[in-house]
């Protein structure tokens, strides 16, 4: 397959209207950047009188209610691959962050990649990458006026989620001023960002909270405190009733340290697989770590996962950063 066309949003949008038929995907454990940006191009596509179907690796996320669920499928749901043109996948740097779902993909199948990664290795056919976007949000708010497509309520409350959840609620450092602006026009919809920012931020289950006693009693730090880390077991997530996606969010914990610069967050999936959150403040580079490991993501936010123990993706990853940043360890 003949890769890395960076299309512009005009040729993007022509390649679009080209074909009939869509399989939309976004990454494994999706979250609301992803899930967003892929409803709001859903929605795109078939208000253009394209036929879509969303297809992903793992279920819809119960964290986000304010999204909704109909029409998501699971890989394991999909008995053969449909008559499909063409896929459009957000928010993924790479082809194989869909995970399972590139089952799905024949030989004549035209990929459109619709991402903001820094790390995205322009895997599709036609690619709109914006690496300065603070989400893929923007990105998808790009395509609408390129379509001259009138946002609906529905269209502007995903990708504000997308663009919110992306940014940390507009406080991390990579939000941009263009964040700012496509908020005020998202607002300008009538959507409830009380409700919905009370949905993604304030709705913890008693077991996620008493996972997350269970973590912050073990949080480690460096001599002087500037990096942290802390590793979850599955027995964690036994001992207290807590999901996988009970864990989305613990990093930021991490990260509110005063003293810290880099934090990693690792989460056990299964024996011998190991998910890793890394984030980053000031003049960092976790992108730089998250690489190595074969994952990838942003400067200040990236992710990868490790074939290994627990203690040994530990001593992994200290020895990357040990090589990229041996400050850190004074």
């Amino acid at each position: 397959m003949k890769t890395g066309k960076k299309d512009t949003l005009s040729e993007f949008c022509r390649a679009l209207k080209r074909h009939k038929r869509f399989l939309l995907a976004c990454h494994v454990a999706p979250e609301g950047d992803a899930i967003g940006s892929l409803l709001a191009v859903d929605s795109l596509l078939r208000r253009l009188g394209k036929k879509t179907l969303i297809v992903n690796e793992d279920a819809f996320p119960e964290r986000l209610p304010c999204l909704s669920a109909k029409g998501w499928h699971l890989h394991s749901e999909v008995q053969k691959p449909g008559n499909f043109d063409a896929a459009l996948l957000t928010d993924c740097p790479t082809l194989e962050r869909i995970g399972r779902v590139r089952e799905l993909l024949g030989p004549g199948t035209v990929i459109f990649n619709v991402d903001h990664h820094i790390s995205n290795n322009f895997f599709g056919h036609h690619n709109y990458v914006k690496p300065k976007a603070s989400a893929t949000g923007e990105v998808v708010f790009d395509l609408f006026k390129q379509c001259k497509l009138p946002l609906t309520r529905e269209d502007a409350k995903n990708i504000y989620v997308a663009i919110a959840t992306d940014t940390g609620s507009f406080k991390y450092g990579t939000t941009t001023a263009e964040a700012h602006k496509i908020a005020a026009v998202l607002m300008a919809k009538d959507i409830d960002i009380e409700k919905i920012n009370d949905q993604i931020y304030s709705s913890y289950s008693l077991n996620k909270m008493q996972l997350y006693s269970r973590l912050l009693g073990r949080v480690q730090t460096t001599a002087l405190g500037r990096i942290a880390w802390v590793g979850m077991h599955l027995e964690d997530l036994k001992q207290s009733g807590a999901t996988h996606e009970d864990t989305e969010g613990f990093i930021d914990f991490l990260r509110s340290l005063r003293e810290v610069s880099v934090v990693f967050f690792m989460s056990e999936m299964r024996p011998g697989e190991v998910k890793v959150s890394f984030r980053a403040k000031g003049a960092y580079d976790v992108n730089r770590i998250a690489t190595e490991f074969g994952g990838g993501g942003h400067r200040k936010a990236s992710g990868c996962s490790v074939r290994a123990t627990l203690a040994e993706t530990q001593e992994r990853i200290f020895d990357v950063i040990r090589r990229h940043y041996p400050s850190l360890w004074l």
